[in-house]
């Protein structure tokens, strides 16, 4: 591919901000692109965005990103700006009608991520994620080597790509989306993403994190469903002196491996070296060389193809949502403190971070739902054990909120284990909740007594019914609830689609950290019940002291500590006060010494409740 359009109309492109990268790479691949058209360029100030404009030749220079998402005349956008406004104004160009190529990662997470490729359908333009090395010929080139089964079935893959020199820059704060895995380390899960079409299935994570919880250097280990495993390496403190880097691959498989320290959108003449074993064993090797132009302004000829309606784009929104997925579960594994609003499931799937838990909810009929829905819950948990299924129905029929905007979550009870006790507990929860589909759909607890020796064969039973109702469309999830890791580990030998959930009790005083551990590790998200602790942890001095601390109750710190540790919460509520105290939490972060002391403190707040007794 090279920039040459083919008798493309041109396209006139905006760019927002002058950054290094816009200024170094973009733009100058724009320039040798015959279907790009400089139309006009944005800075927060007039006086950079009217440098750029007579540097590059651009028709007109903008103060304010709005302003230039109002010229009529722009049809597509290129957006460089820090990673932490991607999603603000990808989604403002997209609804002023603007094609959109962003800079790499395009999001903070996947629900981000989602949401601007819901903006794209909604508008009817295009968003692309500007990876520019996976449209150089080079790639295309490595990609027909190992598609052709040279070096036969691969098994290992290993890249690296390390650098230096952004000690001031904002690629070093984890508020704006920097660290070496999150902005370098894409390029390497891309790159075996590229090679493999399996799913990953898990993570493990050695990272060296500063001060303020960034990382600077991570290694990464990553075992797919298939069998293959791959690692990288990245990171942005190679030295202090200089401005080296470090770039490399290699791709193992049955027959021979293959080679590279090409760098990462690397032009010019680009070699990879391929080894092979012959018949009397003995090792060949010979070395590919690709010429390779510019990966932008082949990225650009690309991106305007699609916008002609001439191709579709060659980095896809199923490619950049695997992608960022694999990055939210690294940086997961790495210990990064979140602050989510919401949580994507394996599937795609949405849960809110804040559900409501409806244990004794119906206490006051449909009042207490009825609550919760007006101050702004979406995401209710219920179970049939709770008997109060019926009201909820009732109180979401009565609320004129829209079903599908509704996040409603049922259990079978333990004593209706079993293939056809739980399709008829579906369908009575079902009925009951008004609904004809559910959106999660759990096992209550694994055992019904707890020397019940047929407890695994029941629940295998039951797995199996909720696959057929998740195949069927009926669930949109499925999971489990209180399963510990010796429940689950069994399980996952026959299950065809593996838990995607499970609810644990989990709260300051009462973690189950190997029990977290081992579900980070299983891509199993857990969920936190009880997630308060009762009046012991909610009224302990020390929590209200550190809650003074950062200027809020004690339950927004509790759920807030949760939050950042990457757990969604359903905590319970009986004043609508209490309720909408409990969805405010994310107007302040707690500091890496405030978590670890939390995570420390002694055992306090347990039901006393265990699977197994």
């Amino acid at each position: 591919m090279t920039g040459n359009t083919g008798g493309i109309r041109p396209v006139k492109w905006g760019v927002l901000g002058t950054a290094g990268i816009a200024a170094g790479c973009t733009i100058p691949g724009m320039l040798q692109t015959e279907s790009c058209e400089l139309w006009a360029v944005a800075g927060r100030s007039l006086e950079k965005a009217e440098a750029f404009r007579e540097r590059f030749g651009f028709k007109k220079a903008y103060q304010g990103y709005d302003a230039l998402l109002a010229d009529s005349e722009v049809e597509a956008v290129y957006i460089p700006l820090p990673n932490d406004i991607h999603c603000e104004w990808v989604i403002k160009a997209l609804r002023a009608k603007k094609h959109v190529l962003c800079e790499k990662p395009a999001a903070m997470n996947e629900a981000e991520l989602r949401e601007m490729f819901r903006a794209a359908k909604e508008n009817g333009v295009i968003l692309m994620e500007a990876f520019a090395y996976l449209h150089s010929p080079f790639m295309a080139k490595l990609k027909q080597v190992t598609a052709a089964g040279e070096i036969g079935k691969i098994d290992y893959i290993d890249t690296a790509f390390l650098t230096q020199g952004y000690s001031e820059d904002f690629r070093l704060h984890k508020e704006q989306g920097g660290g070496g895995i999150y902005d370098i380390g894409c390029y390497c899960t891309t790159m075996i993403l590229s090679l493999t079409d399996s799913p990953v299935k898990d993570v493990s994570v050695s990272a060296e994190l500063d001060s303020t919880g960034v990382d600077h250097m991570a290694s990464v280990l990553l075992r797919l469903e298939d069998g293959t495993r791959a690692s990288f390496h990245a990171g942005m403190v190679l030295g202090e002196d200089t401005c080296d880097r470090y770039d490399r691959l290699f791709i193992h498989g049955s027959k021979g491996y293959i080679r590279s320290a090409a760098e990462y959108n690397g032009e010019g003449m680009l070699s990879f070296d391929v080894t092979v074993k012959n018949e009397r064993g003995e090792r060949i090797t010979r070395t590919e060389t690709v010429a390779c132009g510019s990966n932008y302004s082949m990225e650009l000829a690309q991106m305007n193809a699609c916008i002609r309606g001439q191709a579709k784009p060659h980095i896809s929104e199923a490619f950049s949502i695997q992608n960022m997925r694999l990055l939210d579960r690294i940086l997961d594994a790495a210990g990064y403190p979140e602050g989510r609003k919401d949580f994507i499931l394996p599937n795609g799937v949405r849960i809110p971070a804040v559900g409501f838990g409806s244990y004794r909810a119906a206490e006051n009929g449909t009042q207490t739902i009825t609550d919760a829905l007006s101050a702004g819950y979406r995401c209710i948990d219920t179970a049939k054990f709770y008997d109060n299924e019926a009201e909820i129905g009732e109180a979401i029929a009565q609320s004129g909120i829209p079903r599908d905007e509704i996040f409603l979550a049922s259990k079978v009870w333990p004593a209706d284990l079993g293939r056809e006790n739980t399709l008829r507990s579906f369908e009575e929860s079902c009925s009951r909740l008004k609904t004809d589909y559910l959106d999660l759909y759990l096992i209550h607890w694994p055992k019904n007594e707890p020397d019940d020796p047929d407890w695994l064969e029941k629940v295998r039973q039951s797995w199996e019914a909720m696959e057929e109702l998740y195949e069927q469309g009926r669930v949109k999830a499925i999971g489990l609830s209180n399963f510990l890791p010796h429940h689950i580990r069994p399980l996952l030998e026959t299950a065809r689609i593996r838990p995607m959930v499970d609810q644990l009790e989990l709260h300051v005083g009462y973690m189950q950290e190997y029990a977290l551990s081992y579900l980070r590790a299983q891509g199993i998200l857990p969920q936190a019940w009880s997630p308060l602790g009762r009046a012991r942890v909610l009224n302990d001095p020390e929590i209200t002291k550190l809650a003074a601390k950062y200027g809020c109750t004690g339950a927004q710190l509790l759920l807030r500590y949760l939050n950042q540790r990457g757990i969604p919460v359903i905590p319970k509520a009986s004043s609508k006060a209490r309720m909408l105290e409990n969805l405010d939490l994310f107007g302040f972060t707690i500091s890496a010494d405030d978590l670890s002391y939390l995570s420390c403190l002694p055992e306090r707040g347990w039901s006393g409740e265990h699977p197994d007794f």
